[in-house]
């Protein structure tokens, strides 16, 4: 029996470790998360809507900054203000026209900035931005963003950061830009026509899957250590015992 515990120790504590250094534990209760939505569009897509969707912290969060790219830009960006929020737009004159469908394009919205206009409490909120032509082109757009939070903290989602000067606890929002992976097709063995069946994606975990994920791993860890502490005790009375003359 204690061999056994111990293999399982052996497995589930590298494990944790495992999901630990990844980052999943920082998707546990008390972090922020931002993630967008959807996660991929087609290059040159037009009437495209994005959703930024924030959780909170241990604070509410009072100002949320987000970045657009200026090297392939978004043209004709609005952003409706949520319910508490004010909203700021800053605009940027390109050094030469993009190209759109429109015609030439010398100005673009390069930040978006929302303001709390109301004491709220901690929880979720999403700013949404209303995208007339996305860039063409492969690879992904690179959105850079800032939360502020009304104790004062900061934190960023940025892939720059000042030499020498710690890295940024997130990278910067990835939004792909293309038709995603078709879903792996496996073959139906059963049916000597050869038809085939599509095996759907597993679904994306969620900040709360990979926190509870984290936490089962963990607890059922610290039950076995605290299992091989009893049998080794249990052990070293039974060896006391046999050799008592």
């Amino acid at each position: 029996m204690l061999s056994a515990a111990l293999r399982l120790v052996a497995v589930l504590v590298p494990l944790a470790s495992l999901l630990v250094g990844a980052g999943i534990a920082t998707a546990a209760p008390g972090g922020s998360g931002l993630v967008i939505e959807p996660d991929h569009v087609e290059p040159g897509a037009r009437d495209v809507t994005l959703v930024f969707h924030m959780t909170d912290g241990a604070a509410p969060a009072t100002g949320f900054r987000l970045f657009l790219p200026t090297g392939r830009p978004l043209v004709g960006v609005t952003a409706p203000t949520p319910p508490g929020w004010a909203v700021e737009l800053t605009t940027t004159v390109l050094p030469g026209p993009a190209p759109s469908a429109d015609g030439p394009v010398t100005e673009i919205v390069s930040a978006v900035a929302w303001t709390a206009t109301e004491p709220r409490a901690a929880g979720a909120v999403d700013f949404t931005l209303h995208v007339d032509l996305m860039p063409e082109g492969a690879g992904p757009v690179r959105f850079r963003a800032s939360r502020t939070d009304a104790a004062g903290s900061t934190v960023e989602w940025t892939d720059s950061w000042a030499e020498g000067g710690p890295k940024p606890a997130h990278d910067a929002l990835k939004l792909a830009l293309g038709t995603p992976r078709p879903a792996p097709v496996a073959a139906d063995h059963g049916d000597h026509h050869g038809k085939a069946i599509a095996v759907p994606p597993p679904p994306p975990a969620t900040p709360a899957g990979k926190a509870t994920t984290v936490t089962a791993v963990l607890a059922a860890t610290t039950a076995l250590v605290m299992l091989l502490r009893a049998l080794s005790r249990r052990q070293r009375r039974h060896l006391d015992r046999s050799m008592e003359p």
